[in-house]
């Protein structure tokens, strides 16, 4: 059988404006191409040179048609509706084809089981004077990260192709439309855009056509609605993405970002350029952890914001992950706030986000470092509401002043009572700061709304959100498949708990409740600290776990679990009861003062909090009442879908970031901060000494003195500090 060889028609269509200066050279080049099956259209848009007689001299070798001016998707839009080919090949009037362009694309194309391939070239770069300055390799940029080949929109959105290097099917145009007339200098690219999301293309890694860079190109008499028109084109190209996109396209969204951000700057994409760095936001996250705690003390808020685009760095004191861009940082070391000031990762971010950093930040630089950079904390328990305590008990001298404290062997035990002297310190560095705070609960909200330390200061209300794709019910047959595997008896109710021998956490209140259960068919599934519950190991079908990071485990053990006990009676937020919730499965909580859980399991309409002397009986009680628990365990899910989804959490977060960013631009950078930054950029990374900074001791003296007289002899006593010093 003899094969039908592939031989269309194609439509070389050159639009053009007072182009007789080259005009000749391009039809030229077009009529001299070794594939013959051609037909060449001028389009003449509205020109008022010698463009005409030009065109007309090459009588019936061409198609001529004149127009009244209108712009090069007009005049390209004018050739295609009287094109009888079947593929379409832009040339501008001031380009030119080498010989083979055409025929080598053929070629390639029919090779190909889809005809409906656009194909592209590569190009020589010349200027006015004939000189070659420059020659694309296409290729090159899809070998740095192979995935780019089998992106549909790779060559549109990285700008690695040039319109009269294309063959377009025809039928590109009968899906996707003409060129949009409205677009008066990216109306090439809007085209494309629509064109290559819809059918795939091939790149021939050969020069098949010279590009002049001439001064009179059409178009370039709108020059000044390029950075508007290309900016909202690729705004919008960039917010069409999907996950999928991406991973084609770079090696993470940071470095896709990244690389659109230079594009825009190189290309003077302004309102683009704004724009991608308001997605990108380059951050500076402080905690004392990244793995011990990762949920709430920035970690997983960091990875998180790498992988949505944003330029994520975190300084911690101890490290534990391989994270490339985690920082281990000596926050311990003297004049380790005051060297910060000089780090690279510090001065180039755009937003420091500070997390659980006890005591490992000499507030005495924090209104420096609120002057330099926009800084928000997000306020996860209430240590820096008062002058010691971590959480206050029953104790409401946080409210005034700390003094005469009475848990001085809590968190950060204190051999003397400095907590009227920590407290003035904390609230003359804050009150002088422009710092912001974050919280996750109206409980958190309320007392450092209550606090003298934060007071006038803004307070953003945001919980935590967590992946829900990951955090998710099961069915009742997987259910029973993931019991069996870990071997956990298939008729059992299963309870789940966090064991924590911390004063806050209700190991007692726990134990309690296990001693008054009676239940027989009963599993208990333990995470956190292992052997806390041995005395009940007889009793019940005990799962020990230890500390699980693996999230996927740690959601199918919720997954199986019926009820979640979590009686502490101090928590700001609680990050595991919104995972069970988010599994559904029911939470009962304590009820007291110092917690904030009854309001984030939403007591009593999904989740339960109770008193301390009913949390036994309630717990038999939601063993029992199938109905009940499974009710209000579909309504926790509910709940949690709306209330703590991670990308609305995220959403929210960057919004505060740029509001913050705004108001620091806005109100505080000025001349001399910008000289400041200026000057610590050329120290970058020096290690400053004692002697650096002087104001240090004078500001501590400036606080002994606000203290009331009853305070300072003690003080004085303890630091051995020198009331009449002025050094």
């Amino acid at each position: 059988m003899i094969m039908k060889e592939f031989n269309p028609l194609v439509s070389i269509i050159i639009p053009v404006y007072n182009g007789e200066n080259y005009l000749k050279e391009a039809i030229d080049s077009a009529l001299a191409q070794t594939y013959k099956n051609i037909e060449i259209i001028v389009v003449n848009d509205g020109s008022i040179d010698n463009t005409e007689a030009i065109a007309k001299s090459y009588g019936n070798k061409i198609k001529y048609f004149k127009k009244k001016n209108g712009g090069t998707s007009t005049a390209l839009n004018l050739g295609i509706k009287n094109m009888k080919g079947k593929y379409f090949s832009w040339l501008s009037h001031d380009d030119m084809y080498y010989p083979n362009k055409i025929k080598r694309q053929i070629d390639e194309l029919s090779k190909l089981k889809n005809k409906n391939t656009i194909m592209m070239t590569d190009l020589d770069g010349i200027n006015e004077k004939y000189k070659k300055i420059y020659k694309t390799h296409y290729i090159e940029h899809i070998n740095q990260y192979p995935p780019r080949a089998k992106s549909f929109l790779h060559p549109i959105i990285y700008n690695q192709t040039h319109g009269c290097t294309l063959l377009i099917p025809k039928k590109c145009f009968e899906e996707v439309g003409l060129f949009d007339e409205k677009q008066l200098v990216a109306q090439d690219f809007e085209f494309f855009y629509r064109a290559f999301s819809k059918f795939p293309h091939k790149l021939i890694p050969e020069i098949l056509v010279t590009a002049r860079d001439s001064s009179n190109r059409q178009g370039r008499r709108s020059h000044s609605k390029g950075d508007e028109e290309y900016s909202a084109l690729y705004i919008k190209m960039i917010n069409n993405l999907t996950e999928e996109d991406y991973k084609l396209l770079a090696p993470s969204k940071i470095e896709f970002f990244k690389d659109m951000k230079n594009f825009f700057h190189e290309a003077g994409y302004t309102i683009a350029y704004n724009y991608i760095i308001s997605r990108m936001i380059s951050n500076l996250q402080i905690s004392s952890n990244d793995i011990i705690g990762n949920k709430f003390n920035g970690y997983d808020l960091h990875l998180c914001l790498r992988e949505n685009g944003m330029d994520s760095k975190m300084a911690v004191l101890n490290k534990e992950s391989n994270d490339i861009n985690t920082i281990k940082y000596d926050f311990l070391k003297q004049n380790s706030t005051k060297n910060l000031l000089t780090k690279n990762f510090f001065l180039e971010s755009q937003i420091i986000h500070m997390h659980l950093i006890h005591n490992i930040i000499d507030l005495n630089y924090l209104p420096i470092i609120s002057k330099l950079k926009p800084t928000v904390i997000t306020l996860h328990d209430p240590f820096f509401l008062g002058g010691h305590c971590v959480h206050h008990f029953d104790c409401e001298k946080w409210k005034k002043m700390c003094y005469d404290c009475k848990y001085l062997d809590s968190e950060f035990p204190l051999e003397n009572d400095i907590s009227s002297l920590n407290f003035v310190i904390k609230k003359e560095n804050i009150q002088r700061s422009n710092v912001f705070a974050i919280v996750s609960s109206k409980w958190m909200e309320k007392k450092v709304k209550q606090s003298p330390i934060w007071k006038n200061k803004k307070i953003y209300f945001l919980p935590f959100g967590i992946n829900q794709n990951i955090f998710k019910p099961i069915s009742e047959i997987e259910k029973q498949k993931k019991k069996k595997e870990l071997k956990i008896n298939l008729k059992n109710k299963v309870i789940m708990l966090r064991a924590d021998d911390g004063k806050y956490k209700g190991i007692d209140i726990i134990k309690n409740t296990l001693n008054y259960i009676n239940e027989k068919n009963l599993s208990i599934i333990v995470v956190g600290k292992k052997n806390l519950l041995n005395e009940f190991k007889s009793k019940f079908d005990i799962h020990e776990y230890g500390w699980v990071k693996d999230d996927k485990f740690l959601a199918e053990l919720y997954q199986i679990s019926d009820l979640f006990l979590m009686p502490s009676k101090q928590e700001t937020f609680g990050l595991m009861a919104i995972e069970a919730m988010s599994c559904e499965t029911l939470v009962i909580a304590l009820d007291c003062s110092g917690s904030a859980l009854p309001e984030v399991i939403n007591s009593p309409y999904s989740g339960i909090a109770v008193k301390e002397n009913e949390y036994p009986n309630v717990v038999v009680k939601m063993i029992k009442n199938n109905s009940l628990r499974n009710n209000l365990a579909k309504k926790s899910h509910e709940y949690a879908m709306k209330n703590y989804n991670l990308e609305c959490y995220l959403e929210k977060l960057i919004n505060i970031y740029l509001e913050i960013i705004k108001f620091h631009k806005n109100n505080i950078l000025d001349n001399e901060t910008e000289v400041l930054l200026s000057q610590l950029k050329k120290i970058q990374d020096s290690e400053l000494t004692e002697n650096t900074v002087i104001f240090t001791n004078n500001r501590l003296l400036y606080l002994y003195r606000k203290l009331p007289i009853n305070f300072r002899r003690k003080v004085k006593r303890i630091l051995k500090f020198n009331a009449t010093s002025k050094s």
